[in-house]
């Protein structure tokens, strides 16, 4: 899986408390991996009706989404 527009593999989920605060997760494989900084705050699961962004383009869509491109 990856980016269907830029193909990057790294991402970022809202706070569904607050939507300034993010936690940034990496693709590798099938797998989300949050980053250890991120981890370390309330980051939400991702499933697949979870709202993704990419961290490089403007890119959004559901989980679902990224895994069906």
């Amino acid at each position: 899986m990856k980016c269907p527009v830029c193909g990057s593999l790294n991402f970022f989920v809202k706070d569904s408390e607050d939507e300034y605060e993010t936690c940034e997760f990496e693709l590798k494989g099938d797998d989300v991996v949050f980053d250890p900084e991120s981890a370390e705050s309330d980051c939400a699961e991702v499933n697949s009706d979870t709202e993704v962004f990419c961290e490089k383009c403007s890119w959004h869509d559901t989980f679902q989404e990224l895994k069906n491109s």
